[in-house]
């Protein structure tokens, strides 16, 4: 008995002086591996379900969970998730954004589409505003990151904007009505609107595309927040976004734990002072640029130098890729100058000798027949129009112009030097323009961009009504047609009596006979 006794005091008190060992020496937790999602509930199917579910379904997937902590009877925020939304003042239109209904939508009718609302799954998430605007979205906070990591966030989206019920299910609005955004707080932190958050964007109706993707690195506390974003921009009747298939991924090794003591404090030493942002300056012709940087993002680019998102798009058309893919090192240009600069000394004559080592790109125009009217040229639909005016300008005035035949086109104004310029298109006469008509651009380097815009039948045109629907006289045609178009006239009504006296005699022959 005295030795199962002494096994036991050993046992008790192994257990306790394990129990009070430091927690960096217990087990670590498993490391995520590069490429797996670090998200919960990523594709909105649930985490627990309701016990009645049917094989492949999970009821109940849902919370009350929203950002300000109150339960909203049109709320069900997916189940991981929180609901956010601002109550600001919309930019566009001065009315207060509204607060928008949010459910976990079945693949199911009438989700089932055409257009499909749910992309992978049984299910996806929708949020919507009925005539009102919304700025509003989802997020979740993340733990237990490898600090200074790198992840990178993204998710599926699209929209349906429309004003009316006549084009069904599917978007009628203008292009930049809802704006998709993917983000990062690097610090966790779970403020949508705070300048610390990290935005890749985009736009997409009625199909599902890839919003984002966006890196940042994972702050010292190891906890990140991935937020999916959708702003409308007018108060239409329908603003419904649909989300689904999030993710969020390491693209570099995560650090790996161990079991092993950390080691002391390291000696505190003064490390190299950060490595400020290059100060954009002015190029020659005035304009300000940027030089993209690791981590960059347009809606972050557009928030350092508090300008438009649309603003940078249109200066930078020609260079900037699908769903506004920005590279590293890429020139984009953010301002151009409102007036000519001033010269800091007259520029030389020219000479006639050619410069051979000079870098010129071109501007090629076109316009067409924009007969859906939704300013996207079908080429095999959508012919291009004569007697369209382009002119072609830089901050110095006007470069040159040219008239379109609808036949030769695109025409291309060659030899442009590196610089801004602005295209503008005088619609042929009885057309309007379909869209912009007037647009800035940005040639970098040697290349060429091309610009096509669209015009439409005119009111005027097809009403008949204004100086183009008048119709004049043939040549030749003066006083003398006139008259006869009188007697022709007198002629018709005199015919038409005799017809009415000749029926009636005939009548009058028929009783007569009747009586006999």
């Amino acid at each position: 008995m005295g030795r199962k006794n002494a096994l036991r005091v050993v046992l008790i008190v192994g257990a306790l002086v394990l129990g009070t060992l430091p927690g960096w020496v217990r087990a670590a937790p498993p490391a995520q591996e590069p490429g797996q999602n670090l998200l919960k509930n990523p594709g909105f199917e649930g985490i627990s379900c309701n016990p009645a579910s049917p094989p492949g379904w999970c009821y109940d997937n849902w919370n009350r969970d929203t950002f300000n902590g109150m339960p909203y009877g049109e709320i069900y925020t997916p189940q991981g998730w929180v609901t956010f939304w601002s109550e600001g003042t919309n930019p566009a239109d001065g009315r207060p954004f509204g607060r928008p209904e949010c459910k976990v939508i079945p693949n199911q009718d009438p989700f089932l589409g055409p257009p499909a609302r749910v992309r992978s799954g049984n299910y996806a998430v929708q949020q919507f505003g009925f005539f009102r605007a919304i700025d509003s979205g989802l997020y979740q906070v993340v733990t237990g990151l490898s600090p200074h990591a790198t992840v990178q966030a993204s998710a599926y989206a699209h929209a349906w904007t429309c004003g009316d019920d006549e084009h069904g299910a599917y978007s009628c609005s203008e292009q930049y009505q809802m704006l998709f955004q993917v983000g990062i707080d690097p610090n966790g932190g779970t403020n949508p609107w705070s300048p610390s958050v990290v935005w890749a964007g985009g736009y997409s109706y009625d199909e599902y595309r890839m919003i984002g993707p966006v890196q940042a690195e994972v702050g010292d506390a190891g906890t990140v927040t991935v937020f999916l974003r959708a702003t409308a921009k007018w108060s239409l009747k329908h603003n419904d976004v649909y989300w689904d298939d999030a993710s969020l991924v390491y693209t570099t090794p995560p650090a790996t734990p161990t079991n092993t003591p950390l080691p002391p404090p390291p000696t505190a030493t003064p490390g190299p002072s950060p490595t400020p942002l290059p100060t954009p300056t002015p190029r020659p012709d005035g304009a300000i640029v940027h030089i993209v940087q690791p981590g960059d993002t347009l809606f972050g680019i557009a928030l350092q130098y508090d300008v438009p998102v649309e603003q940078i798009e249109q200066l930078n058309a020609g260079s900037i890729g699908p769903n506004n893919l920005i590279r590293v090192g890429q020139e984009l240009v953010i301002a151009i100058p409102s007036v000519t600069p001033t010269p800091s000394a007259p520029p030389p004559p020219p000479t006639a000798e050619a410069t051979a080592t000079a870098e010129t790109g071109s501007v090629c125009v076109l316009a067409y027949h924009d007969r859906n009217g939704d300013t996207f040229r079908q080429a095999d639909t959508e012919e291009p129009l004569p007697n369209a005016l382009f002119s072609l300008g830089d901050a110095t005035g006007l470069l040159g112009q040219y008239t379109t035949d609808g036949l030769s086109e695109p025409y291309c104004f060659t030899g442009l030097a590196p610089g801004t310029y602005r295209v503008t298109m005088q619609p042929p006469p009885g057309y309007v323009a379909s869209g912009p008509s007037d647009m800035a651009l940005a040639l970098g380097t040697v290349g060429t961009l091309e610009v096509t815009f669209g015009a439409q039948r005119g009111e005027a045109s097809d009403s008949g009504e204004g100086a183009t629907g008048v119709i004049q006289p043939e040549p030749g045609e003066g006083e003398s047609g006139s008259i006869w178009r009188q007697v022709l006239r007198w002629a018709a009504r005199i015919s038409g009596i005799l017809l009415l006296l000749v029926a009636a005699a005939v009548a009058v022959v028929f009783v007569l006979s009747r009586r006999r």
